[in-house]
């Protein structure tokens, strides 16, 4: 019985995420004007009745949606460089290295991520959804930089606060504008600039 039991949890769980895909998809390919429960039905391959089962209604899907790109942005990442020697430079260097990956390889992510913010602006639901996504993104930025700080590879006037709501601010635009990759390595080279105390830079200028 226990087994069954784990045998249907385990399919409910796979079905709920086919939903998810289906409806991920269906924002990346026609906006958030496409998310329709029938198109994402019909792209999972079920009824509307069972997808009104995983998901009653329109904001749990897109909750889900979130969710499913927030695990994306945990797990997948470019190959690690080797280490600098300092671990606020090497987790900014993997910013940079991860929003190049994914936007080879990914593209989707952003696609999909810019509806919502899109959609966020006008629907406090969908903005309440995805705010904690961003949150936690730009928590991260603040604990590397003020660790930056610390090490003295950072500027010692940099607001981590601030620094983190720019960073994130110009990591979001460029992914959108969608910069050709000598502009994409143009702005990150501006923004280690930025960053940099001067001893940092000198050194940087001897590699």
């Amino acid at each position: 019985m226990a087994a069954e039991k784990k045998r249907t949890r385990r399919g409910g769980d796979e079905r709920r995420d086919d939903l998810v895909r289906a409806a991920f998809a269906c924002l990346s390919a026609d906006g958030f004007e496409g998310l329709r429960t029938r198109s994402v039905a019909d792209r999972a391959g079920v009824n509307i009745a069972t997808l009104h089962y995983y998901f009653p209604t329109k904001e749990a899907l897109i909750g889900g949606v979130a969710a499913f790109i927030a695990s994306q942005f945990i797990t997948l990442h470019a190959p690690r460089k080797p280490s600098t020697g300092s671990p606020a430079l090497d987790r900014l260097q993997q910013e940079f290295a991860d929003a190049r990956f994914y936007r080879a390889r990914y593209p989707d992510l952003a696609a999909v991520l810019s509806e919502l913010q899109l959609r966020g602006r006008r629907d406090a639901a969908i903005r309440k959804i995805i705010e904690p996504m961003f949150g936690h993104w730009r928590k991260g930025i603040e604990e590397w930089m003020t660790a930056g700080i610390a090490e003295g590879v950072f500027r010692r006037d940099l607001d981590p606060v601030g620094g983190a709501a720019f960073f994130a601010a110009a990591m979001m635009g460029a992914g959108v504008l969608e910069h050709p990759r000598h502009e994409l390595d143009g702005i990150f080279a501006v923004i280690e600039a930025w960053l940099l105390a001067p001893r940092a830079k000198r050194k940087a200028a001897k590699a």
